[in-house]
């Protein structure tokens, strides 16, 4: 993939977004959410799906992997709403939302447009799409 720019505006040459962090473990779940899908790692050695990403596999300790991508469906694990302090882009109260993936996975993100009293543990969700500023990123939704 080709892309151009600077960190202000489109993604940057090399890492293919723009998200306010770089390194080599995490530029492809940033490319990911750039082309609007979740990717996790998958270990090339034993299989194992891990999240968040590491340079190696915690079962097998293969360096070797591959970014697969994930459904995006699952199950609230755990919640919690965030007060104080604000946080830049954010309206409190801010729910954000442990998630346990149809995968096997847990991701953790952001709840915002998601009344907090309409949070359960167990609740199905899925993952939406989204852009904060220039940054591409997700957020989970009630199904």
């Amino acid at each position: 993939m080709a892309y151009g720019g600077d960190a202000g505006g489109e993604a940057v040459a090399g890492r293919g977004h723009n998200a306010p962090c770089s390194n080599r473990d995490f530029d492809f779940f940033y490319r990911g959410l750039e082309a609007e899908q979740l990717l996790i790692q998958k270990c090339g050695g034993c299989g194992a799906l891990r999240s968040l990403p590491t340079p190696a596999c915690a079962e097998c300790r293969s360096f070797d992997w591959q970014a697969v991508p994930v459904s995006g469906e699952g199950r609230i694990h755990s919640f919690v709403i965030h007060h104080y302090p604000p946080l830049p882009g954010f309206e409190t109260p801010h729910p954000i939302a442990v998630v346990d993936l149809a995968e096997g996975v847990r991701l953790v993100a952001a709840m915002d447009g998601t009344a907090p009293d309409d949070l359960q543990v167990g609740a199905p969700v899925t993952a939406e799409f989204l852009r904060r500023g220039d940054v591409a990123a997700y957020r989970f939704r009630l199904s």
